[in-house]
Formats: C-alpha cells, structure tokens, sequence
C-alpha cells in the first residue's frame, strides 16, 4: 500500500511543482487563486510571483490585501513589483482594511518609496488611532524626500500630542539621515537643525545634532564646540564624540579651546582622551600644558596622550613628572613614543651623572640597540638601583654579538641580587633572540669552565635557545669523557622542548653507559608527547623496545604506545605478550589500542584479539578481548 500512496502523492503535487518550476506568472497566479492549493505552495507562489509579474496580476493581487490570513504574502509580493499602479493599488486599499492590515499597508507603502504616497499617507497625520499615525510617520520617513519632511515638518509645527510629536520627530530624523547619504547635505542640515529647536524628545534632538555637525564636517566646529562647552551630560558627550571623527585643524583647536576654559577634571580628562584619539600631533602643546595639572587624574591623562602625539622633545617633559605614582605610566608613555630621536633623548637622559632610572628601563623595553654601550656602562655603576636596570634593560636590548659581555657579567657578579639579576638579563636575550644557533655558540664556550648552579643555569639556557647547534652541542656534551658535563647535558635532554633531541637521546641509551637509563626515559618521553609522525612513533617505540635492559623501561615504552592507537603500535604491543615481566602491560595495552583497529583493519584487530586470548594473562583481559572479538 505505501508505494500506492506514495504515487499517488506525487501525481497531485506535480501539477503545481511544474508551475511553480516554470516561473509563469499567469500559472503562480492560478495557484494563489486556486482553493485547492496547499498553504507551502500558495506561500510559494506569493514569494515568486513579484519577482516576475506585471501590471496584469496586480488587481488579483489587491483582493488578497484584506485577507488577514495572505494579507502579508500579498504585500510581500507588491513590495517587489514595479510600477506607480501598484503603489494606487495600496493606496485605494488604505480605505478598505482596517487594524493590523491597514498598518502593513502603510509599511509597504514606506518600504516601496514612491513619493505619490506622500499626500495620502500625509493625510493620516490626523487619523484617531496614534498607531496609525506612527505608521505613517515612519513610511513618510522611508521615501525619505524633501516633499516628505514638509508635510511631517508642516504636521509637527502643529501638533500638541507628545506621542505623535515623537513620531513625528523620529521621522524627520531618519529623513534627514537618507538625504545626508544620498549627498542633499543641506536639505538634510534644513531638517537636523529644524529639530534642534523643536519641542522634541532629548534623544531626538541629540540625534539631531550630532547628525548635524557631521554632515557639516568642518564647518561643523563651532557646533561641535557649543556642545562640548554645554553643561548638559548627553549633549558633552555628543561633542565628544563626533570630535573624535570630524575632520580638520580646526576641529583639534575647537577642543583646545575647549579643553583651556574647562573647568571640570572629569571633562578635562575626556577633552584630552578625545584629542589622543584624534592622532593630530598639533594638540601636543596644548596636552603638555596639562602634564603638571595638580590633578593627578588630568595629569595621568596627559601622560596618556603623549604616547601618541608626543615625539623626542616630550621625553624631558615625561621624565620630569617620573615620581612614585607616575612612574608606569611615563614608562608606558616613553616605550610607545615615535620618532627617529626618541631613543637618543632617552639616552641622553640616562648618562650621568643624572641617571634616570625610568629612562634606562624605557630603553630596555624599546630595545635599544644603539643603547647598549651605555648600558653595560651603567651596569658597573656605583648606584645598585642603576646598575640592576642597566643588568635587566641589557637583557631586553642586547643583540647575539654582545653576548658574551653579558655572560662576562655573572663571572664578576658580587652578590645573589645582581647575579639573579645577570641571570634573567641573560634568559630575557635567549628567548627573545631570533639566532638560537648563535645563542648556543655563545653558551657552548662557556658552559666547561662553569660550575655549580651556574652550569646548570648556562645549560638550561641552551634548552631554551634550541635549534641544531643546541642540539649538537648537548650530544657532544652527553658523550663526551667529562661525566660532569654527561651527567648536567643527559638531564637537559631529557627536558627538552622539540623532538630533535631524540637522536641524542637514542645514542646515548644505545651507549650503555652511566646515564644510558636516563636518556632512554627522555627518548621514551619525546615520542609518547610531542607530535611526530605517526610512522615515526612506531618506529620509535620499537627503538625503544630494543634498547631496554629493564622491564620498567620496557614497561614505559610500552605504556606510551596506548598515546598513539594504530596498527604498528599494536603489533608492537602483542610482540612483547611473552616478554618476562612486560606480560600484563602489553595485554592491557593490546586490548586498549585494539578497539581503534577494529576500525582501521578488523581482520587484523580479530588476529590479534585471538592472539591475546591464546596468551590468557589475565582473566579480565582475556574476557574483555573476547567481548571485543564478536
């Protein structure tokens, strides 16, 4: 019987799929007309039909308008279609329908903006119902012409009723803002400033000015300035803003002229705020007037701004005003300054005898390279406070070929403050150093005439550098005859930081030597975390396997492989289900890796499922493999 009522299904439907399939509008009409059609495929049809009809379908259309049900479908259509007899239709229908419909009406009308719905929908301004009143508003709104913000603007010189005046005022808004787009910019400054001096929502008439001052771009500043200089929040906040974007000279003296009569810190701090967002650097004189403001919130404000307009002739400036509270925010300032001379004011500021400490640090933190001189001059200094920034600034600004003079400073450093201090200089250059090679050079000539903690920091300082070199001078640390140097180079291999330092490590283990067990774990470890392929791994594990003495190291290998299911690993894994003492990890690893297999190869999971039941190490396991196998 289904295949029946499924035929018969089709044959009903195909009639109006084929019309639908044709775009004829002739055939769409039939289907929005025809009783018989289904809601999908009369909604279909509506959907289609304004895309392709003409002036024929729109009187069939109109009927529809007063149909609460298709009434919506029916303006969707009209909204499409073209021509002025459709908007007469929608206009003739105003009279007709009533509620819910008559307001969609009015919405397509707006939507279509033909201005011959200008006078009709200008005669509802009085209708009774202020929904409707509202709707024509915004559909006047919507065509958007001069035409139609005469009548609302006519209507609104009038009208007393808050509620409509509201209406009104938010559709001469959006007028306004269509004819600013399209380029009328003075009928759009007619209506804006028409607004401003109307009894109008405040929200409205902010809208309104700030609308008006941009479409007036420059010769918006005085307005712009009226504002800023208004007492009122929302209105300050309207300057403020379109300040940020109006373009011009004129509009960054409007807001020095603005920010010199002001009065209140808080709005000085948002008139400096505004000049920084700006960018323009012919406010810096007016922003270094406010750097020594009593006020620490304008002050700390100003040092703000100069990061951005601010060039080498503010760094004095900057600096004079580096006490305790300001400290981080003059250094904040001085990194982010711009210009070729920056960096010389700033060394100039550092040499002594009147050493700015902050200076130093901004020259550390802008990674002063022709600053480096004067930096490892001051980190002999006398003053603990200067050499400690000159040790830390060193750190940050030293290039590759000055390495070895700072390394030269852990060897004369006289107590754990300024060792600690060298130290971290030192980590800072390696990892921010973009020659690792060059790095692990430095470090390698080093490295045998140290001792104690130092060795080990220089050695954890090669980790961190990386690369060939770092790994080459590891393997010829690790199998060198100086077992110091084994034993301090097998623990850094084993916490090293990429997977290139698996060869070293596999040597090492093959060796047999003190630190064999050491650098077998390490190896295990590079091939149980970090990514390699997958082929790779495998062959690993199985190096691994062959190298292990004890079970625990061949338990380890083991136990890595459940990291990375796949056949080889499997294989490997029931390869060692009769080694003495690896027995039950190669099961449980077995059993665990097998259910990725039964997806990747079933046949050869099931062999090696019956494999691990013919083994029976555990009973647990073997019943588990079973379960599996079925």
């Amino acid at each position: 019987m289904r295949p029946v009522l499924a035929f018969a299904t089709l044959f009903i439907c195909l009639p109006c799929a084929l019309a639908l399939a044709a775009d004829d509008a002739a055939e769409l009409l039939k289907v929005i007309q025809s009783n018989e059609s289904s809601d999908a495929d009369r909604a279909n049809a509506f959907q289609k039909i304004g895309d392709i009809a003409g002036a024929d379908v729109v009187e069939p259309l109109t009927s529809f308008l007063s149909d609460s049900k298709w009434s919506h479908y029916a303006r969707v259509a009209f909204q499409k279609m073209e021509g002025r007899n459709v908007t007469l239709a929608l206009l003739r229908s105003l009279d007709v329908v009533q509620g819910e419909l008559q307001l969609g009406v009015i919405d397509t009308l707006g939507r279509r903006r033909d201005p011959i719905a200008i006078a009709p929908l200008a005669g509802l301004m009085t209708h009774s119902d202020l929904q409707v009143v509202a709707a024509a508003a915004v559909a006047l709104g919507e065509i958007g012409t001069p035409a139609a913000a005469a009548v609302l603007g006519t209507v609104l010189s009038s009208e007393k009723d808050p509620e409509r005046r509201q209406s009104l005022s938010a559709a001469l808004l959006l007028i306004g803002q269509r004819l600013a787009k399209t380029g009328n910019a003075q009928a759009a400054i007619a209506i804006f400033d028409r607004l401003r001096s109307e009894d109008v929502p405040k929200s409205h008439l902010i809208g309104a000015t700030h609308n008006a001052i941009l479409v007036r771009g420059a010769q918006g500043v005085d307005l712009m300035v009226e504002q800023l200089k208004s007492r009122d929040r929302d209105f300050f906040q309207t300057g403020l803003t379109v300040s940020r974007v109006l373009p011009g000279g004129g509009v960054t003296r409007g807001i020095t002229d603005s920010l010199d009569t002001e009065s209140s810190p808080d709005r000085q701090v948002l008139l400096i705020f505004a000049l920084k967002d700006r960018g323009d650097h012919r406010a810096l004189a007016a922003i270094l007037e406010k750097i020594r403001n009593d006020e620490p919130t304008v002050q700390r404000a100003a040092i703000a701004a100069i990061s951005a307009l601010g060039d080498e002739s503010s760094v004095p400036v900057l600096l004079s005003v580096a006490d305790d509270a300001n400290a981080d925010a003059v250094l904040g300032s001085l990194v982010a300054l711009r210009g070729s001379d920056v960096n010389r004011a700033l060394i100039q500021a550092a040499e002594p005898p009147n050493t700015s400490t902050v200076a130093i640090r901004a020259l550390g933190q802008r990674r002063s390279g022709e600053a480096v001189d004067l930096l490892f001059r001051l980190a002999a200094a006398e003053s603990a406070a200067i050499s400690q920034e000159a040790i830390v600034a060193l750190g940050k600004a030293v290039s590759p070929d000055r390495f070895l003079d700072l390394f030269a400073l852990l060897k004369t450093a006289e107590n754990r403050t300024r060792k600690a201090a060298v130290q971290e200089a030192i980590h800072a250059a390696v990892f921010r150093s973009t020659q690792p090679d060059a790095c692990a050079e430095v470090l390698g000539t080093m490295i045998p005439g140290s001792s104690g903690p130092d060795r080990e920091f220089l050695f954890e300082q090669v980790r961190t550098a990386g690369g060939a070199k770092a790994v080459s001078l590891m393997q010829e640390f690790a199998t060198g005859a100086d077992e110091t140097l084994q034993d301090a180079a097998t623990k850094t291999l084993g916490r090293w930081l990429s997977a290139d330092a698996a060869p070293v490590l596999l040597q090492v283990a093959q060796g047999r030597g003190k630190f064999a067990n050491r650098a077998l774990a390490g190896y295990i470890r590079i091939f149980r975390q970090f990514e390699v392929p997958e082929t790779e791994r495998v062959a690993m594990a199985a190096k691994a396997l062959q190298v292990a003495r004890r079970s625990n190291e061949r338990n380890a290998a083991i136990e890595a492989m459940n990291r990375f299911p796949c056949i080889g690993t499997f294989e490997q894994a029931l390869q060692q289900l009769d080694v003495l003492g690896s027995e039950a990890t190669a099961a449980s690893t077995a059993l665990t890796i097998a259910r990725t297999v039964l997806d990747l190869d079933p046949e050869t999971a099931r062999a090696g499922l019956r494999r691990l039941i013919g083994a029976n190490v555990s009973r647990d396991i073997t019943e588990s493999a079973k379960v599996l196998l079925q």
